[in-house]
This record gives C-alpha cells, sequence and structure tokens, in this order.
C-alpha cells in the first residue's frame, strides 16, 4: 500500500516537471517571498534560429503563508534552504532543547521546555507523537512561479542492524497563477540499538490553495500513521557501561507494539465584499487594487483518529493488573467534524485608527469507542460542543500588531470552557537596531479532556470527575535583530493541575502551581564562524506535580568554508545539556509520560559532531551522534529507563529542484 502511495507522488512530481502550467509571474497576499535565480543558459541566435520563438525565462519567486484563527489570518512562512543545521533532522530537537524521549527517532517524547507542551491534535493518545505528524496547522501554503521540489534523504551507517532510514518527498507546483497544489511524503524506520525497539512513522498528503481578489480556498487531505515496538525500557539495575553489545541489556516487555493513526480533511472558504481602488505604484502608474471590507469565511474538519496497543504475552509483573492475563488488544477510537462560520471585518489602510473586526461560531460532533481484547466491555459516547467567539485586532501596520481574542463554548461537553487570550507586538528603533518586543497573555477555563476523565483497557481504567482547569499564561520577549538576541520570560499560575501520577493514573493537584522560565538566544555569524548558544532556566513550585530541569542548555559551533570556490561547507559540533532532575516516565500501555521520583536523567552532554555541505541546489550532512559515548560516565538516559543511542553516524542528502 505505501509503495502505492509512493509510486504517484513521484509520479506527479515528475510529471510537475514535464507540464509547465504558468507562462508568467504573479505573486500575491501575505507571505514570505522568496526567489531563486539560479545560472540562466546563455541564448543563442543566429539566421536560422531569428524565426524560433524566444524561450522565456521565468525565475523561480515563492510565496509562503500559514493560515490561523480559522482561516481569518495568513502569517508570514519561510522556506528553509539554509546550510546552517541542516544537520538537525530530528522532529522533537528542531523544536526543543532537550527532550524527554524513549531513545530513537519516532519514539514516544515529552518537552523539556514546559511552555513548548502545546497540541495540535485534540485526541489525548497523540500527545506523545505529534511531532511525527502532519496536521493543517503545519502546512505552510505556496504560491510559485516555477514547480519546486524538494528530495531529503537520511541513512544510518550499517543498513543491516541499528538502521534508520529517513525519505521525505515535497512537491509544490501552481497549475494556474492562483491555484496551487503541493504533494508531500514523509518516511522513517528506526531499529534502534536495544531489544524490540523499532519505530515507523510516514504521513502523506496533498494540500491545494486558491487566492484571488475574492475568493480564497485552502485545502487539505493527510493520513499520518506511527508503528512502534514497546519493550517498557531497561530491566532495573543495568549499568549502561557494562556491556558493548546492546543487545545484550533486558528490556521489560518483548511481545507489546503501539499503533496510532490520523485521517484529516480541511478545507477552508472565504469569500471577500469590497471595492477596486486606484493605486499609484513605484513607477507611477495607476492600478485598481482591490480592497476588501468584510469576508465570510467557512472552515471544516474532519478528523478520525485510533490507538491500538497490543501485548500477545503480557509480563503482569510490569503492569499493574489486567482483565485478560493472556493477551492485550486495546483500541481507542476518536472522530470529530467540525464547522465554523465567521464574519469578518477588514482594516482600512484610509484611516489612521483602525483594527479588524471578527465574531464566530462552531460546533464539533464527537464519537468515542473503547473496547477491549475480545469487546465484552465497550464503551461508545457521542459529545457535541457548541461554541461562539470574536476578536479585534490591528493586523497590518509597521507601528505594532495587536490582537484580543475570545471564545467561549455554550454547550456540549465543554460547556462552561472559556479561552481569552492577546497579544502586542511592538517593534523599536534603537539607535541602528531593529529591536522589537512581543506580549502575549492568557486566561483560560479549560474542561478536562474526556479521556482524562474516562478510560477503558485492558490495564487501566479509570473514571474521574475533575474539576475545569483554571490558566493564567504570560509570554514575553524582546529581539535584537542587529545583535542576535533574544530575552524572554514566561509566567504560568496554573489551578487544579492535571497530571498523570506515580500509578501512571490522572490526578488532579489541590494546590496551584506556578511555573516559570527565563531563556535566552544568542547567535553569532562572521564570515568564518556560525554560533548558536541557548539556555533555558525553569521552576516550579510544585515539585509533588510537576518536576523541571533547573537548567537546560544547547551550544553550536560552526567553521564555515568555501571550497574550491563553488562548495559551502561548515564543520562543527553540538552540545545540549540539561541538570540532572526526575524526568517523567514512559507508560506504554497508555502512551503516555507519568511523574515519578525514583530515577533521575540529566548531568551528561549529548555531543554531536557535524560537517554540513552545499554544492549549487544540492545539500548534504555527515553526523557522529552522541559522540561521548564511552568517554564519560554512562548516565546517557533519553527518558527513565530508556537509554540514548550509542555512537551512531548519520549521513543526509537533499536535492532541490525550482523549475
Amino acid at each position: 500500500m505505501i509503495g502505492k502511495q509512493l509510486f504517484f507522488i513521484l509520479l506527479f512530481v515528475f510529471a510537475g516537471h514535464l507540464v509547465r502550467a504558468q507562462q508568467g509571474v504573479e505573486t500575491f497576499g501575505t507571505g514570505g517571498n522568496s526567489t531563486f535565480d539560479e545560472e540562466q543558459d546563455g541564448e543563442h541566435t543566429d539566421d536560422e534560429d531569428s524565426k524560433k520563438q524566444e524561450k522565456k525565462y521565468v525565475p523561480s519567486i515563492i510565496t509562503n503563508w500559514e493560515v490561523e484563527n480559522y482561516g481569518a489570518n495568513f502569517e508570514e512562512a519561510q522556506l528553509d534552504t539554509t546550510l546552517g543545521f541542516y544537520h538537525v533532522y530530528n522532529p522533537i530537537f528542531k523544536r526543543d532543547l532537550r527532550p524527554v524521549f524513549t531513545g530513537n527517532i519516532g519514539g514516544a517524547y515529552q518537552f523539556g521546555d514546559f511552555f513548548n507542551r502545546d497540541y495540535q491534535s485534540d485526541f489525548y493518545f497523540y500527545r506523545s507523537y505529534e511531532a511525527y505528524a502532519k496536521f493543517p496547522g503545519d502546512i505552510k501554503f505556496m504560491n510559485t512561479t516555477t514547480p519546486y521540489t524538494i528530495l531529503d534523504y537520511t541513512q544510518s551507517d550499517n543498513k543491516n542492524t541499528r538502521n534508520e532510514t529517513r525519505f521525505n518527498v515535497f512537491h509544490s507546483q501552481n497549475a494556474t497563477p492562483k491555484f496551487n497544489f503541493q504533494l508531500f511524503y514523509d518516511q522513517d524506520k528506526s531499529t534502534g540499538f536495544y531489544q524490540y525497539q523499532e519505530n515507523k512513522f510516514h504521513d502523506i498528503g496533498l494540500a491545494t490553495t486558491y487566492r484571488s481578489d475574492k475568493f480564497n480556498s485552502h485545502g487539505a487531505i493527510i493520513f499520518n500513521r506511527i508503528k512502534n515496538e514497546e519493550n517498557g525500557g531497561l530491566e532495573p539495575d543495568q549499568d549502561l557501561n557494562e556491556y558493548q553489545e546492546t543487545e545484550t541489556y533486558l528490556v521489560n516487555l518483548t511481545t507489546a507494539n503501539s499503533q496510532i493513526s490520523n485521517n484529516t480533511i480541511w478545507l477552508n472558504n472565504e469569500y471577500k465584499l469590497g471595492k477596486y481602488e486606484e493605486q499609484e505604484d513605484s513607477l507611477g502608474n495607476l492600478n485598481d487594487v482591490f480592497r476588501p471590507i468584510s469576508g465570510f469565511i467557512h472552515q471544516l474538519e474532519y478528523s478520525s483518529n485510533r490507538r491500538i496497543y497490543e501485548d500477545t504475552a503480557p509480563d503482569l509483573d510490569y503492569y499493574p493488573s489486567a482483565r485478560d492475563s493472556s493477551v492485550t488488544g486495546d483500541s481507542v477510537y476518536y472522530n470529530r467534524l467540525t464547522n465554523v462560520l465567521q464574519l469578518k471585518f477588514y482594516e482600512s489602510p484610509n484611516r489612521k485608527y483602525t483594527f479588524s473586526k471578527r465574531v464566530f461560531i462552531g460546533h464539533d460532533l464527537i464519537s468515542s469507542r473503547m473496547a477491549d481484547v475480545d469487546s465484552t466491555y465497550l464503551v461508545k459516547d457521542k459529545m457535541h460542543n457548541t461554541f461562539v467567539g470574536g476578536a479585534i485586532s490591528r493586523d497590518e501596520g509597521e507601528f505594532w500588531r495587536w490582537n484580543i481574542q475570545g471564545k467561549f463554548y455554550t454547550t456540549g461537553y465543554r460547556s462552561g470552557q472559556t479561552e481569552l487570550s492577546a497579544f502586542i507586538y511592538k517593534p523599536l528603533r534603537i539607535g541602528k537596531d531593529t529591536t522589537s518586543l512581543f506580549v502575549s497573555g492568557e486566561l483560560n477555563t479549560i474542561v478536562p479532556d474526556y479521556y482524562q476523565q474516562q478510560y477503558h483497557s485492558n490495564h487501566y481504567n479509570w473514571i474521574n470527575r475533575f474539576d475545569n482547569t483554571n490558566e493564567m499564561i504570560i509570554k514575553s520577549k524582546i529581539h535584537s535583530q542587529r545583535r542576535h538576541l533574544t530575552l524572554g520570560f514566561n509566567y504560568a499560575l496554573i489551578g487544579n493541575y492535571i497530571f498523570n501520577n506515580e500509578d501512571a493514573l490522572p490526578e488532579q493537584g489541590g494546590s496551584e502551581m506556578l511555573v516559570l522560565s527565563a531563556y535566552l538566544n544568542k547567535d553569532i555569524e562572521t564570515k568564518f564562524w556560525l554560533i548558536r548558544a541557548q539556555a533555558l532556566w525553569q521552576k516550579s513550585n510544585q515539585e509533588d506535580y510537576l518536576h523541571l530541569p533547573d537548567l537546560t542548555g544547547y551550544l553550536s559551533v560552526s567553521f564555515k568554508l568555501l571550497i574550491s570556490k563553488v562548495m559551502y561547507s561548515d564543520f562543527g559540533f553540538d552540545v545540549r545539556y540539561t541538570t540532572a532532575y526526575y524526568a517523567d516516565a514512559f507508560n506504554s500501555a497508555t502512551g503516555s509520560y507519568y511523574w515519578q521520583n525514583q530515577q533521575k536523567i540529566g548531568n551528561f552532554p549529548i555531543v554531536d559532531l557535524h560537517a554540513n555541505l552545499k554544492l549549487k541546489r544540492t545539500r548534504a550532512f555527515f553526523q557522529l551522534m552522541n559522540a561521548a559515548t564511552g568517554m564519560l560516565d554512562g548516565n546517557f538516559w533519553a527518558a527513565p529507563d530508556y537509554p540514548l543511542y550509542r555512537r551512531t553516524f548519520r549521513l543526509g542528502i537533499a536535492w532541490t529542484f525550482y523549475d
């Protein structure tokens, strides 16, 4: 099945290079514009060629944006074609300085930065795997004057044992100047260093966009799949320095595996009312430009989710209990259909003091099903939510940007939930430096997740009556563009915080929890050096609910070199470090992390050596990962009971095509 999907994607990709649908250059909308002008073949004309039509050269101009707020806003996005940090390919290390994870790519993870723990999927059991999947919020929509394709491949040094293979395909092309489609396929397979640790994941999808003066349409169809062997971590009291062969170490589970899947259909349409006005361009020409006054927006999303956990010979010493001691076959199904209608009034560029306004109403239709191995215990639920909301914002302008938004659930399972948020973004001119200040705040009352209240499986069963969680969250940062320096501070005050206790069961804290963090990010780039330093400090006043590392750091140092005047390269190292702390442990049966105070991890630097190369449109990297293995003490735990990979080698190559 996967082979057929890949075949059709490659067929579309190469067909796109043969069929040049666009003949002119047209860009529009909000987004980052990138122009790729490669070396152009010299034109040759003589008497015999003079009657032939001159071939038109079309520069590659790409516009990127993301869709937010139910389609009300388009935020600028950028393509990642740079050489620096190309070797950082693991999705969880792209998003967090030092995540907790089960030891190899594709395994369940938890971000070490508390304020990074935001979730796109509303399926509770996807929280530990989201970085490996694609959701509508992850899509960067495009308009491109020429077809754009990336082929990205990564391979470990040994194809037979401890293998890791990663292959990504992305293709975007405009069929007309206003209509664009993109196809993507990402897959990864990692055997892992220890027994029964193989992880596989892939996503495949199609996204389209049509943008004109009066009508915008964005759509996506996405399929996500993750399949993992679950070894439950190493058995206790094993020294990671004792054996060279990792297969010697004993693991807790040998017959368990999990599967999680997501299918999403997403469509967002907007029809705008407005008028055409004459505007003078930079050359002094008068053009009719459409100015929107109001817009009617509809968004539809259907999400189908499933998690299956199987163990053909359960070890009752590992699991707390079992309704069926001979076999485990837990399954959870969660489907949601959401419709949102929205009315937006646009800012007026002719008025000095102006802002946009919007109101929306939405409805969720949800179904859930849980069953054990023989379906003698079956739970089916159908739920719904109705919500309303609105916002006022300043979305354009160089002086500042701001937004105030509210969302209120009026009926259904989440009745009484309220979400209030606001932010302000202010550019500041300080001498020759362009500095920006960003402050955001949230005031939320959150109804507990359905699966925190109720869950039934072969090993875990609970029914809770938790109170609503109350949150006040403030985030702030100041960024210096000239100095490439960012300073930030985060604050969260949470009442009725829900966590998984030491028995891996949901529990609600009885006291308010305060979480503080501060961070500093600094880049230094010269002709020969590229240095990135990041530091994070965190503190929680309720360690009975939440353990966080005091300090987390990341340092990358690269020496840049131009080889033979054509090949750009950098050679260097990365170091990730966190102070020792009681990180949350992973529970295979529920696919989630839980509080523990038995094993500390950290206080061990993860050192990677890398070499990145770029020749025209081709990038490559060579990386020696966890190079400090054997040179320092053996405390290289990725999560409690789950060791980090040993010293290992990776190489990768990416080809980019703009025509």
